[in-house]
């Protein structure tokens, strides 16, 4: 009798116990993932003091995809639209917008110079220092599910059999990075970073979601466009990152008076670089630009500096 009457009560409280083991852990494994999953991409070092920021523009990237990244939006933009905003975040650089950057192209009939991931010709984009070309190589991310929890065989021979299973899918995220920061006018690669990134955790603890929910390890994974986003800006977060260094070095060595990217010897064949009046012709009078000042070579409708058409 004494038995059958404790049997619903300690069924109770072993559910309780076991429900609260599995809000526990769910609420701690995701509280704040997307917050701790981000929290240092964008957060750089301050970089040199005293040097000038070139203006830098980010043309579409190439961006290839291994087994389980699936599906989406363009990548290629999406990536130079998260580079575009890292870039800015580095304090750096003068970042200019990519609707403005293509408007500078297509204005220069140069549209064409610039394919995904690689600069087809050299040529004087007016407005633009340097361009920062990107590739990520194999992006890829596969799951597999594992299961964590307690199994329950009998508490004072009452129970007999009963379990608690909880299923997680843990999640590997791997591509390669390649970063050139390029002078478009001559080709000439300035700085260059090859990154190998890779992150393993669980789904809860990254803060992204799998659909689909029973794939198994290397199956095609569908994710949400959001969480697209937050793996490319890691990817590239780390890429740029480990730049940095050589980034700096190379700013402070044009503060020192190196050679500038608008005095680098145009490539052969490039019809679109201003080389000036030839030997023993008169020098023209000097022309600048009403908008920032920047001085321009005659003849241009273009400011080297800002971009504004000239009157």
């Amino acid at each position: 009798m004494r038995s059958s009457l404790l049997r619903p009560g300690c069924a109770m409280l072993l559910l309780g116990v076991v429900g609260w083991m599995a809000g526990c852990a769910s609420t701690g494994e995701s509280a704040g993932a997307d917050t701790k999953l981000v929290a240092n991409v964008g957060n750089y070092p301050p970089g040199p003091s005293g040097v000038n920021k070139p203006r830098v523009g980010v043309p579409p990237f190439k961006v290839t995809t291994g087994g389980g990244f699936s599906g989406g939006k363009d990548l290629n933009d999406l990536a130079a639209d998260q580079m575009n905003t890292l870039l800015y975040k580095t304090r750096r650089f003068d970042v200019i917008e990519r609707t403005q950057l293509k408007k500078l192209l297509d204005e220069q009939n140069l549209e064409g110079i610039v394919k995904p991931g690689e600069l087809a010709k050299p040529a004087q984009v007016r407005g633009v220092d340097f361009l920062l070309i990107g590739n990520v190589t194999n992006l890829r991310v596969k799951h597999e599910n594992t299961r964590k929890g307690a199994n329950v065989a009998g508490v004072g021979g009452v129970f007999s059999g009963f379990g608690f299973d909880k299923k997680e899918t843990v999640i590997t995220t791997e591509c390669g990075v390649d970063i050139r920061l390029v002078d478009p006018t001559s080709g000439k690669i300035m700085v260059a970073e090859n990154s190998e990134f890779k992150r393993t955790d669980t789904a809860g603890a990254m803060g992204v979601s799998i659909l689909g929910g029973h794939a198994e390890g290397d199956a095609n994974v569908s994710m949400s466009e959001d969480d697209k986003g937050k793996i490319l800006r890691l990817a590239l977060d780390d890429a740029l990152r480990k730049s940095l260094p050589d980034i700096d070095a190379f700013l402070q060595e044009q503060g020192r008076g190196g050679s500038s990217p608008r005095s680098s010897t145009p490539a052969e064949g490039n019809t679109n670089v201003n080389t000036g009046p030839a030997t023993g012709q008169p020098a023209a009078a000097k022309k600048f630009c009403p908008n920032c000042g920047h001085e321009v070579a005659p003849g241009a409708k273009f400011c080297p500096s800002c971009g504004k058409p000239i009157s």
